[in-house]
């Protein structure tokens, strides 16, 4: 019994790895005031939009190695962004918004892909939205 308790422990106590994206729907609900009741002069125009929330723990070695966060977007209007960010702590997270007159041109986020990768183009961790593809482009002759 007291090895299986020290093993728990042990196995508890190892750091896991990981990285991964959550989406936010922007509206009234976001505001604080909606919810206490307080003047707000932004009830009157409320953000739209959508964030996405990128979280990652990577380990020092990862760490040295200069990595990039990479965030791949298609948007519902099928264009394609990559976004990069550098990663300067060992756990941390980016925040992508996209907001108002940009979520509305772009008509919001469709799918997206984020990585990791070291600054010898190695792919540490990859997360993919349960839609993602990538886009196929017409070949420029047959158009």
């Amino acid at each position: 019994m007291r090895k299986l308790i020290v093993a728990a422990l042990f196995l508890g106590a190892c750091q896991k790895y990981e990285l991964s994206v959550s989406e936010q729907t922007i509206d009234e609900r976001y505001l604080a005031s909606t919810y206490v009741g307080t003047p707000d002069p932004r009830k009157e125009c409320p953000p739209v939009g959508q964030k996405l929330i990128v979280e990652w723990s990577i380990p020092s070695c990862v760490l040295d190695q200069n990595p990039c966060l990479a965030l791949h977007l298609i948007y519902w209007d099928y264009t394609e962004e990559t976004i990069y960010y550098p990663v300067y702590y060992q756990r941390a997270y980016q925040v992508f918004s996209l907001l108002d007159e940009d979520y509305e041109k772009k008509q919001g986020i469709l799918t997206y892909k984020a990585e990791i990768f070291t600054d010898g183009g190695d792919v540490y961790r990859e997360w993919k939205h349960k839609l993602w593809v990538p886009l196929i482009h017409p070949h420029p002759e047959t158009e």
